[in-house]
C-alpha cells in the first residue's frame, strides 16, 4: 500500500489530498442499503439544475465529510505519520490544521461549503474542442459579496461582470486565464465550470432547458446514498480506437462490455465503505471482469505488507447478471493501522538503505586509507 509523498503546495491541495487518501483507502464498499442517517446526503444533489446532456454526474457533501469522526481520524493518522516520517514536510499535523491553514488563506470557513454537485461531457464538442463541456453546482452559506471577493482576492485575476438570464456571471479578463466562469444564482448557490457548462445550468434552472433524466439519473439514484456517490456512462465510441485502443482481443471486448460505472464512499458509526458498480452488457462479460479484478486483488494482497494485506482483504467482487460490484467495509481503525504501517515500512526501507550507504561509505574509506598507508 502506498501513499502520495508530500508536496510543496498549497494547503488546499494537502486537504484534497487527505479526502482522496479517504476515498481510495476505502474506494470500495458494502452493496446494502444504508439507512436515513449520516451518510446518506446524497439525496441533496441538485439533480434538478444539471443539463441534460452530460454523461457523468457526481455529488460530495463536504459538511457532513467535515463533521464525521471516522474520516477525520483517517486524516489525522495520515498527517501525522507524514510529519513524522518525512524531513522534507512542513505542513499541518492533522486535519484540523489543514483545514484552519486553508481558512486562512481563502478568508473562508469550511463550514460555509455544504454539497458540491459536478457533471460533465466528455464528448461535448464547444469551439471545436471536445472535452470543454463540465461544471460544479456548489451550495453553501456564502454571501454574493463573500464569493465575489474570495474569487479576486484568492485567484489574483480581474473579473468582468455579466448577466446571462438571472444569473450574475463573473468571467475572467485575461485572453491567458484559464480560471473557469462562475456564476451566481442566489441564496448561497453558485455554478462554477466551462462558459458553456454554467449558461446552460442557468437555462435549465430557468426552464429553459431540459435537465437530466434518463438512464443516467436513474443509475445515479439506484445507487447506495453516501458522503461521495457518482455515475457516468461510458462512452463506447472511443474503447476500441485511439489512446483505448487494445491489442488483445479479450481487453477489448471486456471494455466495449462496459455501459456505465457508478459508486458511493460513506460511513456506518465507526466503519467507511464504499461501492463500485460495473454495469456490462452481458453476464458473460459481468463474470470476466469479475474473475479479473480477483485475480488483479489476490496478486496484490500477496506482494502486500501484512496491514495493508489484511486491508486488501476486506475488498469483495461479485456479480450478479450483467453488474459487476466491487465492495469494502472496514473499521476506521483498521485503516489507520495499515497508513501507519505503511508509513513504517516506507521508513524501515529508507533507514536500512540509508544505513547500507553509510557502511558502504565507510568501508571505502577504511580501504582507501588503508591502501594510502600501505604506499
Amino acid at each position: 500500500m502506498r501513499l502520495p509523498s508530500p508536496g510543496t503546495g498549497g494547503t488546499v491541495r494537502t486537504v484534497a489530498a487527505v479526502l482522496a487518501v479517504a476515498m481510495l483507502v476505502s474506494t470500495a464498499g458494502c452493496a446494502g442499503l444504508l439507512s436515513d442517517d449520516g451518510g446518506s446526503a446524497s439525496d441533496a444533489a441538485k439533480l434538478d439544475s444539471v443539463p441534460a446532456n452530460v454523461d457523468s454526474v457526481a455529488f460530495v457533501d463536504i459538511g457532513g465529510m467535515l463533521e464525521d469522526d471516522a474520516l477525520r481520524g483517517i486524516a489525522d493518522t495520515y498527517f501525522a505519520e507524514l510529519n513524522a516520517s518525512s524531513p522534507y514536510y512542513s505542513g499541518p499535523a492533522s486535519i484540523s490544521e489543514a483545514i484552519a491553514d486553508a481558512e486562512n488563506d481563502t478568508g473562508l470557513s469550511a463550514t460555509q461549503f455544504e454539497t458540491v454537485t459536478s457533471f460533465s461531457n466528455a464528448s461535448e464538442q464547444v469551439d471545436a474542442e471536445s472535452g470543454s463541456f463540465n461544471g460544479a453546482l456548489v451550495t453553501s452559506s456564502l454571501s454574493k459579496t463573500e464569493l465575489e471577493s474570495a474569487l479576486t482576492n484568492q485567484t489574483g485575476m480581474t473579473f468582468a461582470t455579466e448577466t446571462y438570464g438571472n444569473a450574475t456571471l463573473w468571467v475572467p479578463e485575461s485572453e491567458f486565464a484559464s480560471g473557469n466562469v462562475v456564476g451566481w444564482l442566489g441564496d448561497g448557490t453558485f455554478v462554477t465550470g466551462t462558459e458553456s457548462a454554467v449558461k446552460a445550468v442557468v437555462d435549465v434552472r430557468a426552464g429553459d432547458a431540459p435537465a437530466l433524466s434518463g438512464d443516467l439519473r436513474e443509475t445515479f439514484a439506484d445507487t447506495r446514498s453516501g458522503y461521495v456517490k457518482f455515475a457516468m456512462n461510458v462512452p463506447q465510441q472511443n474503447l476500441d480506437t485511439g489512446p483505448y485502443a487494445s491489442e488483445t482481443q479479450f481487453a477489448t471486448e471486456t471494455l466495449n462490455a462496459v455501459q456505465a460505472v457508478s459508486g458511493a464512499l460513506y460511513t456506518e458509526e465507526t466503519d467507511i465503505g464504499g461501492v463500485t458498480n460495473v454495469v456490462t452488457n452481458t453476464s458473460s462479460s459481468a463474470t470476466n471482469i469479475m474473475q479479473v479484478m480477483q485475480g488483479a486483488i489476490s496478486a496484490y494482497e500477496l506482494a502486500s505488507e501484512e496491514a495493508a494485506a489484511e486491508t486488501v482483504d476486506k475488498i469483495e467482487v461479485t456479480s450478479e447478471g450483467t453488474t459487476v460490484t466491487v465492495s469494502y467495509e472496514n473499521a476506521a481503525s483498521n485503516i489507520e493501522d495499515a497508513i501507519a504501517s505503511a508509513y513504517n515500512e516506507s521508513g524501515g526501507s529508507s533507514e536500512s538503505t540509508t544505513a547500507t550507504s553509510s557502511a558502504e561509505a565507510t568501508t571505502t574509506s577504511d580501504s582507501s586509507e588503508s591502501t594510502t598507508a600501505t604506499a
